[in-house]
C-alpha cells in the first residue's frame, strides 16, 4: 500500500510541470486582457541607454547597430553603450565608426555576458546614468515602436520589463530549427503572455529587457550564471521587483547557421536552465513560504519545468513504465493520473501551434518532433557527465 502511494506521488510530480506549461497555454489562449500600447515617447522627460554586450561580433556588429541606430527613438548613436568584452578583432572600432560609445574590457578570470553587463553598469553608475537600461544582445533587431513601448512601459510600471523575444526561421530551415522556433515562441510568449495575464513575475529572456536604473542599485548582475538572463529575473522578484512582460514589443534574432554553433547555444542553455532550476526552486519555495507570497511560489512553478524535449522525454518515458507496473499490479491510479496530464498538455500544445504555429511548421513536419525530441538526448546526458558550467560565446555567420 504505501509503495502503491509511492508511485501515485512520483506520478503527480511528473504530472505538475505538464499542467503548468499546459494551463499557462490555456490562459494565453482564451483569457483576454487589456495592454496598453504607448507608442509614442511620454511627455515628460525620459532618459534611457541601451547597453550592448559583445565579444568577438566583427562579422555582425556593423550591421546590427546600423539598424539599431535607425530605430532610435532619439536618434542618437552615442545612447548605445557597447561593452567591447575580452575582444581580439575589430568589434570596438566598428562600433565607434558608427559613433556608439564603446567600452572596452579586458578579465579572462571572470568571463560572460553578467561580468560585462556589470562593466557597462558600473561606467553609467559614475556618468550620468539614465533613468532606463535597455539590454540588447549584439545579434538582434527591434523597431522604434518596439523600443519607445518598453521604455513607457518600464516608466509606468517602474518595474523591470521584458520584450517579446522570438526567433526568426527562414524558409529552408532545417526541421531542428522549424521545431526549435515553435517551441522559442511557446517560451518566450506564450508563458509569459500568461504569466503577465495572472499578474505573475516572468523569466527575463537575455535580449530586449530593461530596467528601472533604481533596481540597478539594488540587483546585482555581475554573476557567472551562464543563463544569467533568467537568474537576473529571479534576483529582481526576490527583492520585490517582479518583471513584467510587455508583449507589444518585439525583438528578433537568428539561430546559428552552423550545427556546431547551434548546439553550444542549445547546450548552454538549457545546461543553464537545468543549474538554475536545481539551485533556484528551493530558494524560490522557501521564501514563498516564509514570506507568504504565492506570487514566488507560482515563478518556483514556472522556472521548475524543464526544456520541453527533456520534459517530454521523462513523460513518455514514464508513461511506458506506469503502464507495466498497472499490468502486473493492477494499480492503474498513477498511470491515468499522467496520462491525463500528457493528454492534457498535447491538447494545449495543438491548440497554440493551431493558432500561432503553423508559420513554423506545416502539419506534416509535426511528425519530425519525436526524432527532435531524440536528437537532443546527448544534451540531456551531458548535464549528468560533463556538465557545462561556463559562459561560451556562440560562433555566429555574417
Amino acid at each position: 500500500m504505501i509503495f502503491e502511494w509511492l508511485v501515485i506521488a512520483i506520478a503527480v510530480f511528473t504530472s505538475i510541470p505538464l499542467v503548468v506549461v499546459g494551463s499557462e497555454c490555456l490562459i494565453a489562449l482564451f483569457f483576454k486582457t487589456q495592454s496598453p500600447c504607448h507608442s509614442e515617447l511620454l511627455k515628460q522627460t525620459v532618459s534611457y541607454k541601451i547597453l550592448i554586450p559583445a565579444h568577438n561580433e566583427t562579422d555582425i556588429i556593423g550591421k546590427t547597430l546600423a539598424k539599431l541606430i535607425a530605430e532610435l527613438p532619439d536618434s542618437n548613436p552615442g545612447t548605445i553603450i557597447l561593452v567591447a568584452d575580452n575582444c581580439t578583432d575589430n568589434t570596438a572600432s566598428i562600433a565607434r565608426s558608427l559613433g556608439v560609445t564603446v567600452l572596452e574590457r579586458q578579465d579572462t578570470t571572470h568571463r560572460g555576458k553578467g561580468f560585462a553587463l556589470d562593466f557597462g553598469i558600473q561606467y553609467l553608475r559614475t556618468n550620468s546614468h539614465p533613468d532606463v537600461l535597455i539590454i540588447m544582445d549584439a545579434d538582434c533587431e527591434t523597431t522604434k515602436a518596439a523600443l519607445t513601448t518598453l521604455i513607457n512601459l518600464v516608466t509606468i510600471s517602474k518595474l523591470p520589463a521584458q520584450m517579446t523575444y522570438l526567433m526568426r526561421v527562414i524558409e529552408n530551415a532545417s526541421i531542428k530549427q522549424k521545431i526549435s522556433g515553435f517551441a522559442w515562441l511557446l517560451k518566450n510568449k506564450i508563458r509569459l503572455s500568461a504569466m503577465n495575464k495572472m499578474g505573475l513575475p516572468v523569466t527575463l529572456t537575455g535580449t530586449g529587457m530593461a530596467f528601472p536604473w533604481q533596481i540597478l542599485e539594488i540587483v546585482k548582475v555581475g554573476h557567472g550564471n551562464i543563463v544569467e538572463d533568467m537568474q537576473l529575473g529571479i534576483d529582481c522578484a526576490m527583492q520585490g521587483f517582479p518583471p513584467i512582460f510587455c508583449p507589444d514589443a518585439v525583438v528578433y534574432s537568428d539561430f546559428p547557421e552552423q550545427p556546431t554553433a547551434e548546439l553550444s547555444q542549445r547546450t548552454r542553455w538549457e545546461h543553464g536552465h537545468l543549474q538554475t532550476i536545481l539551485q533556484q526552486l528551493p530558494v524560490l519555495v522557501k521564501a514563498s513560504y516564509q514570506r507568504k507570497d504565492w506570487r514566488l511560489l507560482a515563478l518556483a512553478l514556472d522556472i521548475g519545468v524543464p526544456p520541453l524535449s527533456l520534459l517530454v522525454m521523462i513523460a513518455l518515458s514514464s508513461l511506458i513504465i506506469l503502464s507495466i507496473y498497472s499490468l502486473l499490479t493492477e494499480g492503474s491510479t498513477a498511470f491515468f493520473i499522467l496520462l491525463l496530464s500528457f493528454s492534457y498538455f498535447a491538447a494545449m500544445l495543438a491548440s497554440v501551434w493551431w493558432r500561432y504555429g503553423q508559420d513554423y511548421l506545416s502539419a506534416k513536419e509535426l511528425s519530425g518532433i519525436p526524432l527532435y525530441v531524440i536528437s537532443k538526448l546527448s544534451i540531456y546526458i551531458a548535464f549528468i557527465f560533463k556538465r557545462q558550467k561556463e559562459w561560451v560565446r556562440t560562433d555566429r555567420d555574417a
